[in-house]
């Protein structure tokens, strides 16, 4: 044993080398990455998938357009292809139907017939998927993000990040129009053993028709999973 150790007391000794040991491995390496880290981590993960599971919530949706998607549940094929089954308020009435997007191609299923029509103004996977308007510039304008921390979704460990988006990064998904630096609360959570966004939940204006309490819950799973969408007959 060290001449210096020899002088010390057994709970002193103990002591002495836990230190050591810590000084060692670096320190007790438990805390989180920083937040720009799990950020570029995150962009560069999504980047890469080739498909996905989304679930879409909006809580306090406004009225004033003429349909709007109150929640949607389905897949995505990058770079270009959804389907997807939805409630939508329609005229201010909540009906469900069944949305497919292909391309620059719009379908929804008539909620009283039940037959496919062409329409616009759905959720464009190919603005989710682009590199300048997509999850991962999303990601990447988040203002101010705090310290990650531990938290899940759906039974996945994830960092959580908030912090703030100007409402522009949003108006490939959602159409925008809102007023130039008009800013949302945005809340994140990145896989801690993927780097893959399981969630992004944005409160705050983001369409004509929004109000300061709508919040859109965007969930991400199915990573890469096997996927066929087809135009409708």
């Amino acid at each position: 044993m060290h001449k210096q150790l020899r002088h010390l007391q057994p709970s002193h000794t103990l002591v002495v080398l836990i230190l050591l040991s810590l000084a060692a491995c670096g320190g007790d390496g438990g805390g989180p990455p920083s937040a720009q880290q799990l950020i570029s981590n995150a962009q560069k993960a999504i980047q890469k998938v080739t498909s996905y599971h989304f679930n879409l919530a909006v809580d306090n949706p406004g009225t004033g357009a003429t349909l709007v998607i109150k929640s949607a549940d389905g897949d995505i094929l990058v770079p270009d292809k959804l389907k997807a089954n939805a409630s939508a308020l329609v005229l201010g009435n909540v009906v469900q139907v069944q949305i497919i997007t292909i391309g620059d191609k719009e379908y929804l299923t008539d909620p009283i017939t039940g037959k496919w029509i062409p329409t616009t103004g759905l959720i464009d996977p190919r603005s989710l998927s682009d590199t300048k308007t997509g999850v991962a510039v999303i990601l990447g304008a988040i203002q101010n993000p705090s310290t990650p921390a531990d938290s899940s979704v759906d039974g996945t460990s994830c960092w959580s990040i908030d912090g703030t988006l100007d409402a522009k990064y949003l108006a490939g998904i959602t159409g925008g129009n809102v007023a130039p630096g008009t800013n949302d609360a945005i809340t994140t959570c990145i896989g801690k053993n993927d780097n893959l966004p399981y969630q992004i939940r944005i409160k705050g204006i983001a369409t004509q028709s929004d109000t300061a309490n709508t919040v859109r819950t965007f969930k991400l799973s199915k990573f890469g999973e096997n996927v066929t969408i087809t135009a409708p007959v």
